[in-house]
């Protein structure tokens, strides 16, 4: 994946810097969709605090859009949980004194939930819930305490090696049953194709979502030497930028070739994938959207971002099975921004570029969630390969 300074980036309005968009999601031609309907009993207890503080209606609704639509979605269900505990305990979810929302959160605790996700309950409890003593819930000095020692109680831990061996995975992408892409089943050509645009773009599954297909969002240059995908025009990122920068695909190996090794490694090439995929999908497509679904009720229409998670895994499993080994364990679609961003560092490539690249807001997020020791992975140098060694 590069990203090149003569591209022209996508500028957000800024009127439209403020605004919730929703990602690209549902069926049919229109590859914009209104912002899926939030529950309202996260929402409206929210709302009434607002406006009791005396804020008008519109100052309300736009406060209560500061949040990323999945961010609102998860407050959503982690304070459906929190209230149907409440039920269950005889407490108002909305007035409960501070040892109620302790009990509930050490209740949790004592059930293996994690300590990032209990901040992510108590987030969801402190946008809903009243002020206690003076001060938001998850500012409450006995609720920070409380999620500092459970922190202390149960670190978090994190895999410093991948759990999957990137060069089998490609070998694997490499051979039967994903070649020949012209003729094979559209499921693995799907799964092959998403697989490289993930390892060689370093975006989040969001970001590969909001990708389409219309000639002002993907452009191929002559011969075949690149891709330029951008998102498309209603697409708010995860990390808001003043600027969006496209993604830019370099052809791998392209022809003519002058080893059968250079036509063994094109068969990676992400520009061909692209092209195939898109020339393929063209006769079924119901959507703009340039991922969709491959099969059932609902082929043609554009892919959640949980359906292409799967694809990441079932990417990895069949390449490992390809090859003839077992397919590895806890398999994570996230892993990949992981392994692509740890080996473009590992072998040159800019830290700050890396980041511009996979949208982190700094690189301390990079070295603190993503950093693997990718050189204790044998074969992933073929990233190198694969993505031109340029990010």
């Amino acid at each position: 994946m590069v990203l090149r300074s003569n591209i022209p980036p996508r500028r957000l309005a800024v009127g439209d810097s403020g605004q919730e968009r929703s990602p690209i999601s549902g069926a049919g031609d229109n590859i914009s969709s209104p912002a899926r309907a939030l529950e309202p009993s996260c929402l409206a207890p929210e709302g009434d605090q607002l406006r009791d503080a005396g804020l008008p209606a519109d100052v309300v609704e736009t406060i209560l859009s500061a949040r990323a639509p999945s961010t609102r979605r998860s407050y959503a269900l982690k304070w459906r949980v929190f209230e149907s505990w409440c039920v269950t305990h005889h407490a108002d979810p909305v007035h409960c004194q501070v040892v109620s929302v302790l009990e509930f959160l050490q209740e949790k605790l004592s059930s293996g939930i994690s300590p990032g996700t209990l901040r992510v309950y108590v987030a969801a409890i402190s946008a809903c819930h009243t002020l206690i003593d003076g001060v938001s819930v998850g500012k409450h000095p006995l609720v920070a305490r409380f999620i500092r020692g459970a922190r202390r109680l149960r670190p978090p831990t994190r895999a410093t090696v991948p759990s999957w061996d990137l060069a089998i995975v490609l070998e694997g992408l490499s051979g039967t049953p994903f070649e020949p892409l012209e003729s094979a089943h559209v499921r693995f050509l799907t799964l092959k194709m998403f697989f490289l645009m993930a390892i060689t773009s370093l975006k989040r599954i969001g970001d590969l979502q909001a990708l389409a297909t219309s000639p002002s969002c993907l452009d191929f240059a002559p011969g075949l030497v690149k891709a330029i995908l951008h998102p498309h025009p209603n697409y708010l990122p995860k990390v808001p930028f003043s600027t969006i920068n496209p993604v830019v695909l370099e052809a791998f190996s392209p022809p003519p070739f002058t080893s059968p090794e250079q036509e063994r490694l094109h068969l990676l090439c992400p520009v061909r994938a692209l092209q195939i995929y898109v020339h393929r999908t063209s006769q079924w497509r119901k959507s703009e959207q340039l991922f969709i679904c491959y099969e059932g009720r609902n082929r043609g229409a554009a892919a959640t971002k949980r359906i292409m998670s799967h694809w990441v895994r079932d990417a990895i499993a069949l390449a490992y099975e390809a090859r003839g080994q077992a397919s590895p364990l806890e398999l994570r679609a996230h892993s990949t921004r992981g392994v692509a961003s740890s080996t473009a560092i590992a072998r040159g490539a800019p830290l700050q570029q890396v980041c511009d690249a996979a949208g982190w807001s700094s690189p301390h997020t990079f070295i603190r969630f993503y950093s693997l020791d990718v050189h204790a992975t044998p074969g992933s140098h073929v990233l190198e390969s694969t993505s031109q060694s340029h990010v």
